[in-house]
């Protein structure tokens, strides 16, 4: 798996390229356009920058652009981003672990009240069928549908208030710029 920032612009083609591997014969990782390693400081990014998938919340990190003579508005709607994604960071990790523990533990219970072992005679893996494993499914999201709905409430919040944010910052922007040019 190739580990590496892409800008946000280039987000989908990077994409693309990593999948693919997104080079020709000889060429490097490093020099597939879009692609870096690391992403330069913050006060050096022209764009944001998407980093890859995290393991634990699936969730792909962003490292946010400092411009520079950013405004009291500017820096606030990038904190909110910033904080919004480090709060959605750990609302899918904390989700996505409690998941895996229940369906781990759901699945030796099966197997145990199935008196099975846990793999095939040819070593490939034992698992429910499909019917037991949609009624955990269907278990796992009635027991944690309170959480869910919390979190949606949250999201949708925090999202208003980064268009409303977002709104102000591009309309303040748009009249700087037409009272320069007076």
């Amino acid at each position: 798996m190739i580990r590496s920032f892409c800008t946000a612009r280039n987000a989908h083609a990077a994409v693309r390229k990593t999948r693919t591997a997104g080079r020709r014969k000889g060429q490097t990782k490093a020099s597939v356009p879009g692609i870096a390693a690391q992403p330069p400081p913050q006060s050096q990014m022209a764009h944001d920058w998407i980093g890859p998938a995290d393991p634990s919340s699936n969730l792909r990190p962003i490292k946010f652009r400092v411009p520079t003579g950013e405004s009291a508005a500017e820096e606030r709607l990038r904190q909110l981003r910033a904080d919004t994604q480090k709060w959605n960071q750990e609302f899918w990790s904390n989700h996505n672990q409690q998941f895996n523990k229940e369906k781990a533990d759901f699945i030796r219970s099966w197997l145990e009240k199935e008196d099975f072992k846990s793999v095939h005679t040819d070593g490939s893996k034992r698992m429910p069928p499909a019917e037991d494993m949609s009624e955990f499914y269907r278990t796992f999201l009635t027991e944690h549908q309170h959480g869910q709905l919390q979190y949606q409430r949250e999201w949708y919040k925090r999202n208003l208030y980064i268009i409303y944010l977002s709104f102000r910052v591009k309309m303040f922007q748009l009249v700087s710029k037409v009272l320069m040019r007076r």
